[in-house]
């Protein structure tokens, strides 16, 4: 018994072990999936100490406690590089607003100068969401920037039909492709784009729309160009449609953080104990729920309140920091959205 006990703690200790990996080893299958579920070994972890505990065999027990404790608590035994970079590189970009409100600022910044940018990102389940529901919340929170992935041409007509060019004017939509994973991406915004581009990141996977805004400042518009936002929508494809384009995916995002300072929402199917993902932050980024709450934003599945993985991120770098991060329930999806307030510093 001694034996399988401690063949089992060994196995979980790799199993956790798996998080140390370099970026792209973890892409091939099931390690994504066993990856994922790493924020839920210290259930097995507490089952095994408590048997060892029963049998006497102490020195087991504790270490499967500790184990436990380290999985729960999500000890950070990893360092990660979160320099930030000046660097800027050129790439084309074209607008794509509304004819009628080209000149539109962000509703409430003349008169709250230091307001934060209230940002929200949904995975809209091959564009079953509620457009009604996805609107609903825009109003409740008064969401300055929506970026929504695995839309639909029939969900835009929806969310047309439901005002959204009322609330927010401005959008840029990614290319409608049958390589798409579950649909393209979106983004919808009342500030004023500066420019805007359809494809702003070359990855295995639907186009990463990007908005490029100048919020103002004092009642001012921020003219200079350091001062400029970048906002893009990302849907990396999951493992199952194919493990290596997973990672390439994650990664090579990671060359937005490198232009400006950049805001990039949307449903990356990795969480922090991805290699590939703390490889992402550390060309720059950092997460948003993070930085506001010192821990992961679980999202998916909505339909269960518990066990739920980290797969929607808000991500942000240059002088951009995150006060407040929360999820919402939208009918249609089987993911929660994801609501964040950004300040400007």
């Amino acid at each position: 018994m001694t034996i399988a006990l401690g063949t089992a703690l060994a196995l979980l200790v790799l199993w956790w072990a798996l998080r140390f990996l370099s970026a792209g080893a973890e892409g091939r299958l099931p390690l994504p999936y066993l990856i994922a579920l790493i924020p839920f070994l210290w259930i097995p972890a507490l089952l095994l100490a408590i048997v060892a505990a029963v049998l006497g065999c102490w020195p087991l027990a504790v270490a499967a406690v500790v184990l436990a404790m380290i999985v729960a608590l999500r000890v950070p035994l990893h360092r990660l590089s979160l320099r930030e970079t000046s660097r800027e590189t050129k790439r084309e970009t074209y607008r794509e607003t509304h004819p009628d409100t080209s000149d539109t600022t962000a509703r409430g910044y003349d008169e709250q100068p230091d307001a934060p940018i209230t940002v929200m990102t949904l995975n809209c389940r091959f564009g079953r969401a509620d457009a009604d529901a996805i609107m609903d919340a825009v109003r409740a929170h008064d969401v300055d920037v929506l970026a929504l992935q695995e839309l639909t041409a029939d969900l835009v007509g929806a969310l047309d039909a439901a005002g959204i060019r009322d609330v927010l004017p401005h959008r840029q939509l990614g290319e409608d492709r049958p390589t798409d994973n579950g649909g393209f991406n979106g983004l919808w915004t009342r500030l004023a784009p500066v420019a805007a581009a359809s494809s702003s990141a070359q990855i295995p996977a639907a186009d990463v729309p990007m908005i490029v805004a100048s919020p103002t400042r004092n009642g001012q518009p921020a003219d200079a160009p350091d001062s400029a936002i970048a906002f893009a929508s990302a849907h990396t494809k999951s493992p199952m449609r194919g493990c290596r384009a997973w990672s390439q995916g994650i990664v090579g995002l990671g060359r937005l953080a490198l232009q400006r300072a950049t805001v990039v929402l949307g449903d990356l199917n990795c969480g922090i104990d991805h290699p590939s993902f703390r490889k992402l932050l550390a060309a720059g980024f950092r997460d948003a729920s993070m930085s506001a709450l010192r821990k992961p934003m679980v999202s998916f599945p909505s339909w269960l309140a518990w066990p739920r993985i980290e797969l929607d991120h808000v991500l942000i770098s240059g002088g951009i920091d995150a006060e407040r991060v929360e999820t919402l329930t939208i009918h249609g999806s089987d993911h929660l959205a994801t609501v964040a307030a950004l300040r400007i510093r």
